[in-house]
């Protein structure tokens, strides 16, 4: 069994990047909103932006990463970042796309929620065969 890769991306680049990978777009009104930052949070940090003009210094003074992986924690959430890294366990080769070139953004945090999801399921067939003592 291969197994596929979820790699991160930008809008502006999407005619780049190669036709075999599922495009998901994490960004609020693409159609994934369960993976995007909360409408709150998303004004939070802009507002921060403006007032420092500097895109970490926001992200760190809305606390956004811990709130966007609060915001994971609900079970849309959940449902849809355990139904991608079922497709990536399979094979399947996915890139997040955002507006934002480079960090931060959010995407890098999903990135690492679907790996570590990826990771449950290739490893669960394992602590199943170990079960039982025998």
């Amino acid at each position: 069994m291969e197994i596929g890769s979820v790699r991160d991306g930008y809008l502006a680049k999407l005619d780049d990047y190669p036709d075999d990978e599922e495009k998901i777009f994490v960004m609020r009104g693409r159609g994934n909103d369960e993976l995007a930052p909360s409408e709150e949070l998303l004004s939070d940090y802009k507002e921060l932006e403006e007032k420092h003009g500097n895109r970490w210094e926001a992200w760190n003074r809305c606390r956004y990463e811990s709130r966007f992986r609060e915001k994971m924690k609900c079970e849309k959430s959940q449902e849809r970042i355990k139904e991608i890294a079922e497709e990536v366990a399979n094979g399947k080769r996915v890139r997040l796309i955002c507006w934002e070139k480079n960090r931060p953004c959010h995407r890098f945090i999903l990135k690492q929620l679907i790996g570590e999801e990826v990771t449950k399921i290739l490893v669960a067939p394992f602590e199943k065969e170990g079960e039982g003592g025998g």
